[in-house]
């Protein structure tokens, strides 16, 4: 074989494989984005990172964001001061939950921690009075 064929079967190889990562980036681009709200009912301030890019997305506390994925079934997994707790597997369902006047794909909660709800309560010591004499 010589150089120039291989050079051409190497440059055929090159665009057949390229067409078809093509052809597997038009197929995943073609998936419709799933819109869904992420409840944060923690007095904590959760991270979670976005599906889209490499950013962090903040929730606060007793608050709500929309948040966008691509995957009808992805994990969802909270830090709290960079500290994972609990992981949730969310599947998508289009349009099934309706919140705040629209129409959602899906609804995550995230729960505060176990354990972590009202501070102990103290009583306070009975106080007696002294008698006069």
């Amino acid at each position: 074989m010589s150089k120039m064929s291989r050079w051409l079967a190497l440059g055929a190889a090159v665009i057949i494989l390229g067409s078809a990562a093509g052809a597997a980036a038009a197929e995943a681009s073609a998936l419709p984005p799933y819109v869904g709200i992420i409840k944060n009912n923690s007095a904590y301030d959760v991270s979670v990172p976005s599906e889209n890019s490499l950013a962090t997305l903040i929730i606060p506390g007793k608050s709500w964001i929309e948040f966008v994925v691509w995957d009808p079934k992805f994990d969802l997994i909270p830090y709290i001061n960079g500290k994972p707790f609990g992981c949730q597997k969310v599947s998508v369902t289009p349009k099934a939950f309706p919140y705040m006047c629209k129409d959602y794909d899906f609804i995550v909660e995230i729960n505060p921690p176990a354990g972590q709800g009202e501070y102990p309560r103290k009583y306070k010591k009975r106080v007696r009075k002294k008698r006069r004499a």
